[in-house]
């Protein structure tokens, strides 16, 4: 749990001085002082978060926190800007790691922006639903999230319908917004963390992204190191495809060959599946990942293999050499269940290294989990656009300040113990 059971007038250590660097963003001091209150309303115990009940746990007016999301005036860019420095800060790390996912907000109603029915990721199936698209850094054993913005869906992009317009112009969106897929999304947020310097070793994210050629193809133009999962219907060649170009047509029925072509020799592509089954029960590697909170640590067996991604080949398109990992893992009853993974690492990287960074996406549940659950994440209940992305950004400032007060009592802990080893020491000298 992130809230330790203090009652609702728990005292929030170093609250003034965590917002004191966002406070140039407001305009006036009643938006300052209304997104503290706010956030400390997300902290607090209660299950819903949205404003009503926040309003008067924080003894505020629940008409001026509403306006703190639509009408005062604020730079939330300039806040998230400032939150990722703030956080960068404390959990930059080499070895850290960028996962992309996005989460759904499941709604009744049809008015809040960006709505419509669609794959809901909370729910894991079609549903009436917001999307938001979300990029998160894990570095020194800390996860936060480090941007996400709003699905625009084909139904509100479209001009020529009254209808849309109206949505748009009643929910208040800026002409700015339009529909762009999930995958470019997540490379242009890819784009913005490498201006800022964020310090990674690869990106990770689920099959429905790893499964898109052309999103991978848009990680290694920007130099990204990935592991990437894929469906098991995914095909591959074992061994590098051989194309021949379409010779000039000579006088025969039929229209000429457009795109090189597989040659005949070539052995044809197969699922990842079906390599699956067939891998040798020697070859599986026994891994262990890593302990849970309960002591108990999360094994594996996975084997990797070096292959050719077959997507397009048919129209001679062919691919780089990457790593299919398969990984194996016990359910229940004995059962066991196959995943598959793409990975661009060099051929020297072992396997378990490949498998502990994918596994890295733990956080991105967990941190939905918690945003959720505890801080109202999905529990905003306004319509427009400005209000849904500035109640995001509060409740990520609310998990930012825990996450850092978390750390704080962490280094507390660690300066205890390395205080009461040194006076063992000088005792037993």
């Amino acid at each position: 749990m992130l809230l330790t059971d203090m009652g609702e007038r728990r005292p929030y250590p170093g609250i003034d001085e965590y917002m004191a660097p966002f406070y140039r963003f407001f305009s006036r001091s009643e938006g300052r002082e209304l997104a503290q209150r706010y956030i400390i309303g997300l902290m607090m115990e209660g299950e819903r978060k949205s404003v009503e009940p926040m309003s008067m746990k924080v003894e505020g007016s629940e008409r001026s926190m509403q306006r703190l999301l639509t009408d005062v005036k604020w730079d939330h860019e300039g806040v998230w800007a400032e939150y990722r420095k703030i956080m960068l800060e404390n959990t930059s790390d080499p070895h850290g790691v960028i996962a992309a996912d996005d989460t759904g907000f499941p709604k009744k109603g049809k008015n809040s922006v960006c709505v419509a029915r669609q794959h809901c990721p909370s729910t894991g199936k079609t549903d009436n639903c917001q999307i938001g698209v979300s990029l998160t850094y894990v570095g020194q054993e800390v996860a936060w999230t480090y941007g996400m913005d709003l699905f625009v869906p084909d139904s509100w992009d479209n001009i020529t319908n009254p209808g849309c317009v109206a949505l748009r112009k009643k929910t208040r969106m800026p002409t700015y917004a339009h529909h762009l897929e999930k995958w470019k999304m997540v490379l242009n947020m890819v784009d913005m963390a490498n201006d800022d310097n964020v310090p990674h070793r690869a990106i990770v994210t689920d099959s429905w992204y790893g499964s898109i050629p052309d999103f991978r193809k848009g990680l290694a133009e920007r130099n990204e190191k990935f592991v990437v999962g894929v469906h098991k219907d995914q095909r591959v060649f074992l061994e590098a495809p051989i194309f021949e170009m379409p010779q000039p047509k000579k006088r025969k029925p039929g229209r000429p060959r457009k795109y090189p072509q597989l040659i005949e020799t070539n052995p044809k592509p197969i699922m990842v599946c079906d390599l699956g089954k067939k891998v040798d029960e020697r070859s599986w590697e026994h891994l262990e990942l890593r302990r849970s909170s309960k002591g108990k640590s999360l094994v594996v067996e996975a084997v990797s293999i070096r292959v050719w991604p077959a997507d397009g080949y048919r129209k001679g398109y062919s691919h780089e050499e990457v790593w299919l990992i398969i990984e194996r893992r016990k359910v229940d009853k004995g059962r066991t269940e196959l995943r598959y993974f793409f990975s661009n690492f060099p051929q020297n990287m072992p396997t378990i290294e490949m498998v502990r960074l994918y596994h890295e996406r733990f956080w991105i549940d967990h941190g939905y989990q918690q945003q959720k659950e505890e801080l109202g994440l999905d529990h905003h209940e306004g319509r427009s656009w400005v209000g849904w992305h500035r109640h995001v950004l509060l409740v990520c400032l609310a998990f930012g300040y825990l996450t850092l007060l978390r750390i704080a009592e962490k280094k507390s802990r660690e300066e205890k113990w390395k205080k009461m080893v040194l006076s063992s020491l000088n005792a037993m000298t």
